[in-house]
């Protein structure tokens, strides 16, 4: 029981700066944009359709998170409160994704 409250306690004490956060989550999120739109650019170009556009996706996300989590050296909660603020928002992501995927295809496979 003193092992739980005293990680309750630890939590409670720690202090995080805003503005840092802050950064370190709009730099999370261009990475993300930037790797969408060339994941979608890669898509379209090679004409893949149905689910290996998708896979390709999947793939470039697993990577980009490699990448994250190793220039983090594995330790992510210096850099954000909890895990959530690592790992949400791959749908505005897989969205942009989508977008180039069709544009590129059509330019390039259509026209």
């Amino acid at each position: 029981m003193s092992e739980k409250s005293s990680k309750t306690e630890k939590k409670n004490d720690e202090c995080y700066n805003t503005a840092a956060i802050t950064n370190n989550v709009e730099a999370l999120e261009f990475g993300r944009t930037c790797q969408s739109c060339a994941a979608g650019m890669a898509a379209g170009i090679l004409g893949l359709t149905g689910f290996q556009g998708f896979i390709l996706y999947f793939i470039s996300v697993a990577i980009q998170a490699l990448i994250w989590n190793v220039k983090a050296q594995g330790n992510w909660l210096s850099y954000f409160p909890e895990r959530n603020s690592f790992t949400w928002s791959h749908g505005n992501g897989l969205l942009t994704f989508v977008l180039l995927w069709v544009f590129f295809y059509g330019m390039v496979h259509v026209y």
